[in-house]
């Protein structure tokens, strides 16, 4: 149990009515470099100040629980019934938010999760007495601090509670008790005077003892009468035949040795009783008021409780009891869930009062599907703390929320209890470290590789005397003075020593004699985060997953282990070569954290790598280490980046609590994401194992290595095909020569292909005197730059051609480049115009839709629409004669998967021949497309939010329109009928094919996916609007069809 204490000055402090910097819900301090923090806790032990002042400042750690703090303050205080304690947390603005404590639960975890939602000044702890044994005012009287401290709090509860609905001689009887109790040297005539009269109501005054409402209805001078006649009755009582009476004339008013709960048994809301829990009676209920209670169960006989939230919108409260020799569960139903938290713990401190123990009989079992963090760890002593975590490798740790200077690090503080992990015994880390000892002459200490607060790394070479020289990382202690320093250092070793796998770093040697020294394996190329980060443009995807996988297998050999490494990053995996990672780091980094890091008295946790659980409950399992996984494999294909980069430690659990996981990495495999979301599953039994994800991830890794090979091998086709299409060879053709001149790319040095033999040699003398200097495409291979001359003859009559002939042939380049230019432009906006029309025009050039009206038509007018091709590339000079017509190559269409639509005949449109004055359907045609159009525009920049609304306007425009089209259907002929409901059926799919692409892009808005699904919105609205279209034309044609009929013969 975590340890707390109390600080005399801060308590005087208060007490004196001193400003003092600590608020009504605590505030930090820090004191011989440890962080602690002050709990103020209302109490009922009598001091010398208002009973509304009781309470005691009590500082604590982040590993202190709620059993700690009423341990400390019932230990100053000598009470020893402590059993029969529990901590209140309750709400000064609302008294229906009361929450009793759990003595297992963090204070920390506590404050962070009640007074982040309100105000710290508005909770108010109280420490109180609410499980009574049998025959509890004869157990009380054995231990005075215990009966004090429970008459105080059943007074206390009578006077702010009850003491207004009692009657005036009871409230005077009870009033002066407390006075005879309080003066315990007064006699009883003392009040007959005037002056100790006037002394009780001034200076200490008579609030203390008598209910407001009674004060106030009685005049003065006849209370005071009353006071003194009734005070003389209770003269010769002691102060604890006071307390007794007390006790004894309120038990009928206010039953303070009873908790009553409505409820209903069972699952569903029956029949409503009141459910009694007490020392005398168990767990008992009464179905009217002062009927005779109905036994249910007695304490000794409950075997567990468990409590949860219904799945109802009220979110009722439901409690289960197995109670031995029952055939079922006992079920109650209650108001609220907190409600049921509240008297599950009541049956639980009742139930360990009973048995004597300490551990807990609640089980939280959630249900499924739901999210629920696992229950808090049961408290045992620190030898079985220690044999636990020997078997399992768990650290037992305290989160602090509360935390100063950088919250963004990788490591936030922690405060072990005990230390206990994988700590066996005082001696036994050195003892058993002795089997890998090392001479440590036989190693040569090399340079500096990494420091550490507590440590460094160093490169070294060891020197075995039958083997070649070995290069080894040696990690060295600074401060290995004390023994338990040293054997903390030298548990890495132990933890090492039992591992034999090719991807986990393997143990050397250790010298523990001072200065200690621990010898491993060395992975030349550094940790891997660095390594992604220098490599990121040399490293594929295959190479990546390669390197998670290999951890998969590293991990899964731990697991088998029953090993938890609880600190699974890209900065502790070290690469070994290009092709093999190695796990490392197994229990150092705890001590040898950067200067960087957020200091604290005993260590730091990766929270932005942590699972939920380990984060708020401090529970590390193989299921907590998948999760971390989960997060390095994001690092891996990130190439090095932080998880949660610009987040503060204390707010990404509220992010990952309220469903937000890391986006999906750019070139990503679906399935390997996929399979990361599986590792962040919220509930730690929905993880996979990480047998199973060496296996999924192996499977991945072949996958890809045979769709690189695919890619590679298309590569080449697409190069072979390339170098047909050129002649041979694989670079862009270039310029076209002018006749008898030689292309400009031929100088010294670099020259041209000889596939590409651009320049002929002719029988004219001067300029075919050039081809001289070019060798024959026979002897190309065996020429060489060197071999060049840098100078000969016929280099000369180069020089000798014209100034003219050069500026002339520069000029005709720089128009073939223009000419290109303005090709490429007009084609690239032709064939964006072909995409948009391949769904009936229905986008504009500026990226809009076009409004059904006049001659404007969603539908291009089609008699047979002449098919607008790219213009013709200017033919180049020397360009080869076989190169296929552009016209003649397909476009993409992006609404038909590429499948190109051939244009057809269709009758015009009757819209144009029909009078669209008091055209309902024609104007909710035109509103619906409008609100389409109003959408498109507005998505891109839209936040998720006012998604909602926008397609809320196009389901209107929608509705309006069928509702038009049902008022015209009945005066329609009867054989258009179907063909117009069926196409009302299809407006209907649309928007709900609309409805469903909203829904995706907002839960994927925070992803890389969230683009992708907004495009999906855009075309399903697209879709809305033609759709609409198409009814308007099917209605117009059935109208038409009715002129005709109609029409005389």
């Amino acid at each position: 149990m975590a340890t707390a204490y109390m600080d005399p000055n801060l308590n005087n402090a208060f007490l004196a009515g001193a400003k003092s910097q600590l608020s009504t819900g605590g505030s930090d301090r820090t004191m011989a470099g440890s962080v602690d923090r002050v709990l103020k806790v209302f109490h009922y032990f009598e001091t010398n100040v208002e009973h509304s002042f009781w309470s005691s400042n009590i500082r604590y750690g982040d590993a202190t629980d709620v059993r700690g703090i009423i341990q400390k303050i019932l230990d100053i205080n000598k009470v020893r019934w402590i059993s029969c304690f529990g901590l209140r947390l309750s709400n000064s603005q609302s008294r229906d938010q009361v929450h009793w404590l759990h003595p297992d639960m963090a204070v920390s975890h506590i404050r962070e999760k009640y007074e982040q939602a309100r105000p710290n000044e508005e909770w108010r702890y109280e420490l109180r007495i609410r499980y009574l044994p049998k025959g509890f005012i004869q157990q009380f009287t054995e231990d005075k601090p215990t009966l004090n401290y429970f008459y105080h709090q059943v007074k206390n509860d009578y006077m702010t509670q009850f003491g207004d609905q009692v009657e005036q001689d009871v409230a005077l009887k009870l009033g002066c008790l407390e006075i005879r109790r309080f003066f315990k040297e007064m006699r009883g005539n003392a009040l007959d005077k005037k002056s100790n009269y006037e002394l009780l109501e001034k200076d200490v005054g008579l609030r203390r003892f008598f209910p407001k409402d009674l004060l106030d209805s009685v005049k003065a001078k006849t209370l005071r009468k009353l006071i003194q006649q009734t005070f003389k009755q209770v003269a010769n009582l002691n102060d604890e035949q006071c307390i007794l009476k007390f006790l004894e004339i309120l038990a009928p008013l206010y039953r303070y040795d009873k908790e009553f709960f409505k409820c209903a048994l069972g699952s569903s809301w029956v029949i409503q009783v009141e459910l009694a829990i007490g020392p005398e009676e168990g767990i008992s209920y009464l179905t009217d008021k002062g009927s005779t209670p109905t036994h249910l169960a007695n304490f000794n006989q409950v075997q567990s409780i468990q409590y949860s939230a219904m799945e109802e919108k009220d979110r009722k409260g439901m409690l289960q009891l197995n109670v031995a020799g029952a055939a079922e569960p006992l079920t109650v139903t209650i108001a609220s869930l907190t409600t049921a938290e509240n008297l599950a713990d009541l049956i639980d401190g009742y139930c360990r009062l009973v048995s004597m123990e300490t551990h807990s009989f609640i089980v939280r079992v959630q249900k499924e599907g739901e999210r629920a963090l696992p229950s808090i760890p049961v408290k045992v002593s620190n030898n079985e703390k220690k044999l636990e975590a020997v078997r399992s490798g768990v650290r037992t740790i305290s989160v602090s929320e509360d935390l100063s200077g950088d919250e963004t690090d990788d490591y936030a503080e922690i405060v072990d209890e005990e230390d206990t992990y994988t700590m066996p015994s005082m001696s036994y880390g050195v003892v058993e470290a002795r089997d890998y000892e090392i001479q440590r002459d036989r190693i040569e200490l090399g340079r500096c590789i990494g420091e550490g607060q507590f440590g460094d790394v160093h490169q070294g070479v060891y020197n075995c005397p039958d083997k070649p020289p070995l290069p080894v990382a040696i990690k060295t202690c600074k401060n290995c003075t004390t023994d338990s320093v040293r054997e903390k250092f030298l548990q890495e070793a132990l933890t090492m020593r039992q591992f034999d796998h090719p991807h986990i770093v393997k143990l050397i040697g250790v010298i523990t004699e001072n200065p200690v020294w621990i010898i491993m394996e060395l992975c030349t190329l550094g940790e891997l985060r660095s390594f992604l980060q220098v490599k990121k443009y040399s490293l594929d995807l295959a190479t990546l997953i390669l390197f998670a996988y290999q951890l998969s297998t590293a991990l899964a050999y731990l697991e088998s282990k029953r090993f938890v490494h609880r600190d699974i990053a890209a900065r502790n995996v070290l690469v070994s070569s290009v092709d093999c990672v190695m796990l490392g780091d197994f229990g150092l980094s705890r001590y040898m954290e950067d200067s960087s890091y957020y200091k604290a008295s005993k260590g730091k946790l990766p929270i932005k790598w942590m699972a939920p659980e380990s984060i708020n409950f401090r529970r590390f399992t193989s299921a907590s280490d998948v999760w971390m996984f989960g997060v390095c494999m994001w690092e891996i294909l990130m190439y090095g980046i932080k998880p949660f980069q610009g987040v503060k430690n204390n707010d990404v659990i509220g992010r990952i609590e309220n469903g937000e996981r890391l986006a999906m990495p750019p070139q990503c495999p679906p399935t390997l994401y996929s399979l990361m979301t599986k590792c962040w599953s919220y509930d730690p039994s929905k993880r996979p194992r990480f047998t199973e994800l060496k296996t999924q991830l192996s499977t991945i890794l072949e996958e890809e290595k045979i769709q690189q090979e695919e890619r590679l091998r298309g590569e080449m086709r697409r190069q072979v095909t390339v170098s047909w299409d050129s002649g041979g060879s694989d670079e862009a053709p270039p310029k076209p020569s002018r006749p008898g001149y030689p292309s400009p790319r031929t100088s010294e040095g670099f020259f041209s292909s000889p596939q590409h033999n651009h320049f002929q040699p002719t029988a004219h003398g001067g300029v075919g005197g050039v081809g001289g200097s070019y060798p024959p495409p026979d002897s190309w291979n065996q020429l060489r730059p060197e071999h060049t001359a840098l100078w000969n003859p016929n280099m000369e009559e180069r020089v000798c051609v014209s100034q003219a002939m050069m500026e002339e042939t520069l000029m005709k380049q720089q128009q073939q480049m223009e000419e290109d230019r303005r090709w490429l432009e007009q084609e690239e906006s032709l064939m964006k115009a072909e995409s948009r029309n391949s769904r009936g025009s229905i986008d504009r050039e500026d990226g809009t839709l076009q409004v059904p009206g006049g001659s404007q038509h969603i539908y291009q007018p089609v008699g047979k629409p002449e098919h607008v091709a790219p213009p013709k590339k200017p033919p180049r000079p020397g360009a080869p004669a076989h190169l296929p017509n552009l016209t003649n190559l397909p476009t993409v269409d992006s609404y038909n998967d590429g499948v190109k639509l051939q244009p057809q005949e269709i009758s015009p449109p009757p819209t144009a021949n029909l009078d669209r004055s008091n055209d309902k359907v024609y104007e909710n045609v035109t509103g619906l497309v409008k609100a389409v159009i109003e959408m498109s525009n507005r998505i891109q920049p839209a936040a998720p939010e006012e998604y909602v609304p926008m397609v809320k306007d196009v389901g209107l425009a929608l509705r309006t329109l069928l509702a038009t089209v049902d008022e015209t259907i009945p005066v329609l002929p009867a054989s258009t009928h179907r063909e117009i409901e069926m196409a009302q059926k299809l407006l209907n799919s649309d928007l709900a094919e609309l409805i469903s692409k909203m829904k995706l892009a907002q839960q994927y808005v925070m992803t890389s996916l969230q683009k992708d699904y907004k495009k999906q919105m855009l075309m399903a609205a697209h879709a809305l609007a033609v759709d609409a279209k198409n009814l308007l034309d099917v209605i117009d044609q059935s109208r038409l069809k009715m002129i005709t009929q109609l029409r005389p013969q």
